[in-house]
């Protein structure tokens, strides 16, 4: 296990450089928000109630206080995505690293991880034609970037079947947003470049229950509370006359502007609420669902405003679960596989133009057992976001999740 760690960490840094998303919809907020969950439970639906003691679902840290073993997990997705208007459809693809996180127990009951993942991602270019008075007028627009999230997570449980934790998160990244504008009555094309540096900290607090209905059936439940937190946004944007030449541009001049009190500006980052419940038999069967409701219109970034744009309170409806035939059938692999599915319905809070945007899918998957207690994960979500009148998105995501188990930390007995 420890060499896979080894390899993990040096891809990191090759992986965080890549895009996160070519999503249009990045443009809003501080782009796309990124599933925080782990990519068993994304596979069903996004129901997180379910949790048990070889694998971690940092969504709700209490799911720490059942780890009984030390648990390396790395995830990553591939998103084939088209976009269609009314009048132009065109087609994306795009590798995403999900999560990277190391978590072990420190005492009975008691457990730790530490890890690292995306938070939202910015990632697109629109050109549109305008026509006024006759005259066009072009404008392209691109952005890149995202906020990524470091957190150290414990979960302890106080009384069999309770069970509580509280993550700590340390948010941070850039985005890069460049408009460009140009007509053919204006000599140059006008470009502005804007750039912000986030910095700032944030928790999560989770409670999770286990109740026996029965000697068969098992009552799971969980909620997890983000109470509204605050990034700082250190900004600078600079415009420059670009005048084209021979398919190239030439820089006729660039100025850095003085932006006064925006050059330091602090973004809300709303407060959410998840709840979660289920039914299952353990190591065989589960069925849940989950509902979060997210504070959006909480938020707000003095420095980039719009006026199409609005945000309101939205939330988000999972179920699903998962099914293993026989988990010691050692003789028989495909009934040790662990099979998984659900759906979800997102209401964004993103309103444009009066009209919210809403995001639907459907996920499957499976868990493969590789060594012991060791699994990959591999899955679909398919989904549609929005609309055509202004932008549709249908996607398809590859999940595949390497979840790897050993005994750190813990002494060796000899008889």
């Amino acid at each position: 296990m420890r060499i896979y760690v080894v390899i993990a960490l040096f891809l990191t840094s090759f992986v965080y450089a890549q895009k996160g998303t070519n999503s249009p919809y990045s443009y809003y907020g501080l782009g796309v928000k990124r599933f925080d969950g782990n990519t068993e439970n994304a596979l069903m639906g996004g129901v997180d109630a379910y949790v048990d003691s070889t694998r971690v679902d940092v969504r709700n840290p209490a799911s720490l206080g059942k780890l009984a073993r030390t648990t390396f997990a790395l995830a990553t997705s591939y998103d084939f995505r088209s976009m269609k208007t009314s009048t132009s459809s065109y087609s994306e693809r795009t590798f995403l690293l999900d999560y990277l996180n190391l978590s072990f127990p420190i005492y009975k009951h008691l457990g730790a991880s530490i890890g690292l993942q995306p938070y939202t991602s910015v990632g697109y270019r629109v050109i549109t034609n305008e026509v006024v008075a006759g005259q066009s007028h072009y404008y392209a627009l691109e952005g890149s970037g995202g906020v990524n999230r470091a957190y150290l997570a414990v979960g302890y449980q106080p009384i069999k079947g309770l069970r509580l934790g509280v993550s700590g998160h340390f948010n941070f990244g850039k985005a890069t947003l460049e408009n460009l504008y140009s007509s053919p009555v204006l000599l140059y094309v006008t470009r502005e470049e804007s750039q912000s540096l986030y910095r700032g900290g944030s928790l999560s607090l989770g409670v999770q229950y286990e109740y026996p209905l029965s000697k068969e059936f098992t009552l799971f439940a969980g909620v997890q509370y983000i109470p509204k937190a605050s990034l700082r946004s250190i900004n600078t944007r600079t415009l420059t006359s670009l005048q084209p030449t021979g398919g190239n541009f030439v820089i006729k001049d660039s100025r850095t502007m003085d932006l006064g009190d925006m050059a330091r500006t602090f973004l809300t980052l709303p407060s959410e609420l998840s709840l979660s419940a289920g039914v299952g038999k353990e190591s065989q069967w589960f069925i849940g669902a989950s509902t979060s409701f997210v504070a959006r219109s909480q938020y707000a970034n003095p420095f980039v405003t719009s006026s199409f744009v609005s945000y309101k309170d939205g939330y988000r409806i999972g179920v699903g679960g998962y099914y293993l035939p026989n988990n010691s059938a050692y003789t028989k692999y495909w009934k040790r596989v662990t099979y998984r599915a659900g759906f979800y319905y997102e209401n964004t809070g993103i309103s444009l133009r009066g009209k919210v945007v809403n995001d639907f899918g459907i996920t499957f998957g499976a868990s493969l057992p590789i060594q012991g207690f060791s699994n990959i994960t591999v899955g679909g979500v398919w989904g549609s976001k929005g609309e055509k009148s202004f932008l549709k998105e249908n996607y398809f995501m590859l999940k595949v999740a390497l979840t790897l188990n050993d005994k750190w930390f813990q002494k060796s007995r000899y008889n």
